[in-house]
């Protein structure tokens, strides 16, 4: 017997089955009804009264003529919907969106669905944290993966790095006396085995290994020639912690000029710095897209909107 005779037999089976179960239940109806009413279909919904378990509402045949029924009133009938029980909506299959921390921020919109926090920092907590020279600043917690945050920075590092160079004066800049150092890791939140999050946790540390990164260090570099130091350690020591936070390429670079001596990073210049003039750049974050530069007495917030940066009155 080859398949398609066996479909055919198969096929003419179900159907005997069905004409079968289709007589016996005709055959019940007319005991109570005339044939006129049996085959009738008042609710239109193409089931004959005698197959029809709900004769006097519209309903599909697979369903006896019944409508599905939608328990919960969702919209979303019980045969479709994973909480029949329970009203929610039809894009999650008819449950509730969950709120796991109770923060009024569903998880499908929470950055921190385990951890409670307001809406305005996308269901994360707020943390406020002081730093620099500006003890007044808050900067609110932000997810910490914020995305392309290092290409945004190198629209504005440089212009940063160059304005500063331009007021300063150019026969001290010339000399061998001039050496920069750029305000870095701050102790304040100094990242070590016992920080949260194995270091990541501090915002300004964060955004400031960002900002200054290798790019901008490479062109500070071989633009103006001067020695650059960092102002605050990043020795080699628990390299994990640093390499993570800043990042592989970055952390490699700035390793190959670690002094041991001072603890500290130097990236060294075309000729070496007697340390008796410093360019102090100072950079403090309002938020991760509006930076304070500090560079008395001329000092300025730039802000990053709309795919570009600008200065803005204080």
């Amino acid at each position: 017997m080859n398949k398609f005779t066996f479909l055919l037999i198969f096929t003419g089976a179900c159907i005997y089955a069905q004409n079968t179960e289709d007589q016996e239940a005709i055959k019940r109806c007319r005991k109570e009804f005339n044939k006129k009413i049996c085959l009738a279909d008042e609710d239109k919904d193409n089931v004959p009264f005698y197959l029809d378990q709900c004769p006097k509402e519209s309903g599909p045949a697979e369903n006896k003529g019944c409508l599905w029924p939608d328990t919960d009133k969702d919209g979303l009938i019980d045969k479709d919907d994973a909480c029949p029980n329970v009203a929610g909506p039809v894009e999650n299959k008819g449950c509730p969106w969950e709120d796991t921390d109770g923060d009024g921020v569903l998880d499908k919109d929470d950055n921190c669905p385990t951890v409670p926090g307001p809406a305005h920092s996308n269901g994360c907590p707020v943390i406020s944290c002081t730093f620099g020279y500006e003890p007044q600043i808050h900067m609110e917690k932000f997810d910490m993966d914020i995305q392309n945050i290092e290409k945004i920075y190198n629209l504005i590092n440089k212009k940063i790095l160059d304005n500063i160079v331009e007021i300063f004066p150019k026969k001290d800049l010339a000399s061998r006396k001039a050496f920069f150092i750029i305000q870095y890791i701050d102790n304040k939140s100094y990242i070590d085995n016992n920080t949260p999050d194995d270091g990541t946790s501090p915002g300004y540390n964060l955004l400031i290994t960002k900002f200054w990164n290798q790019n901008v260090l490479e062109y500070a570099r071989k633009k103006y020639g001067k020695d650059i130091y960092l102002s605050k350690m990043l020795s080699p020591y628990n390299p994990d912690i640093y390499r993570k936070m800043i990042g592989d390429r970055s952390f490699s670079y700035m390793m190959k000029y670690y002094d041991s001596k001072t603890n500290k990073i130097l990236i060294t210049g075309k000729q070496k710095s007697t340390f008796e003039i410093p360019i102090n750049i100072l950079v403090d974050f309002i938020t991760p897209h509006k930076i304070k530069v500090i560079n008395y007495p001329n000092n300025s917030i730039y802000e990053y909107k709309n795919n570009s940066w600008s200065i803005v009155k204080e």
